[in-house]
Order: structure tokens, then sequence, then C-alpha cells
């Protein structure tokens, strides 16, 4: 039984890595085109 759940980890861990190193930069890069949109949208009102 110890076994199976060490095994598991293994494969399980890396895949979160994977999600969470992966999730870093899809959101660092949607925060900062929300910051772009905000900051170009005066200027095209005309304000």
């Amino acid at each position: 039984m110890l076994t199976i759940v060490t095994r598991r980890l293994r494969v399980v861990e890396p895949l979160l890595c994977g999600i969470v190193l992966g999730l870093i930069p899809v959101t660092l890069a949607g925060l900062f085109y929300a910051a772009y949109k905000q900051y170009k949208r005066p200027t095209e009102l005309g304000g």
C-alpha cells in the first residue's frame, strides 16, 4: 500500500509543478495585457 502511494506521488508531483509553473506566465501575461488596455484606453477616447 505504501509503495502505491509513493509511486503516485512521483507521478503527480511533476504534473502539479508543471501546471503551476505554466500558470505563472499566463497569469502575468493576462495582468500586463489588462494593464496595457487600461493604459491605452484614454488616448483612444480622445482624452
